[in-house]
């Protein structure tokens, strides 16, 4: 697989759970108290990088794994 391809994937599979993540916990509590909007508009995106981030270093130790 070209490394451009490996690269397009793994920003779509960062972004995909990066997002669907913290939107499903929301809809499986049903939806957060009337007075947390504001507090989870400033923490969505904060979550959302982190699972990016911590998704992007499992599938880089789980490829060097692979690799070794």
């Amino acid at each position: 697989m070209p490394d451009w391809m490996e690269r397009t994937i793994k920003t779509f599979v960062q972004a995909f759970f990066g997002v669907l993540i913290p939107e499903l916990c929301v809809v499986l509590k049903g939806g957060f108290p009337d007075n947390w909007p504001a507090f989870w508009g400033v923490m969505a995106p904060v979550v959302s990088a982190a699972l990016s981030a911590a998704i992007c270093a499992a599938w880089n130790i789980i490829k060097e794994r692979l690799d070794n």
